[in-house]
């Protein structure tokens, strides 16, 4: 996140969260980090999904959803960058 923006981006995206329990879209466990230590800003959005057809089938109806794509579009100048990464759960406590 830029500089600054990190009260506001989480927000956001706590709005997003809260929309997406009132969608019919069965939305997967989703939680929203922010950093304590390392690189500074860094805001994490973690989704928990059974299979790369449910993301397809989720990113479906984000795309397609009028308040999601508002959210969003505020959200991008709050932004310096992103990446994606897939990792697969192999065990748990």
């Amino acid at each position: 996140m830029k500089f600054g923006k990190a009260r506001e981006a989480i927000a956001i995206w706590k709005s997003i969260l809260e929309e997406s329990k009132k969608t019919d879209m069965h939305a997967p466990e989703m939680r929203v980090l922010s950093d304590l230590s390392g690189e500074s800003y860094t805001l994490v959005f973690e989704m928990q999904i059974k299979s790369m057809i449910d993301l397809n089938q989720k990113q479906a109806v984000w795309a397609t959803t009028e308040r999601f794509q508002e959210l969003y579009q505020k959200f991008i100048p709050l932004c310096e960058g992103s990446q994606r990464e897939f990792l697969k759960i192999e065990d748990e406590v």
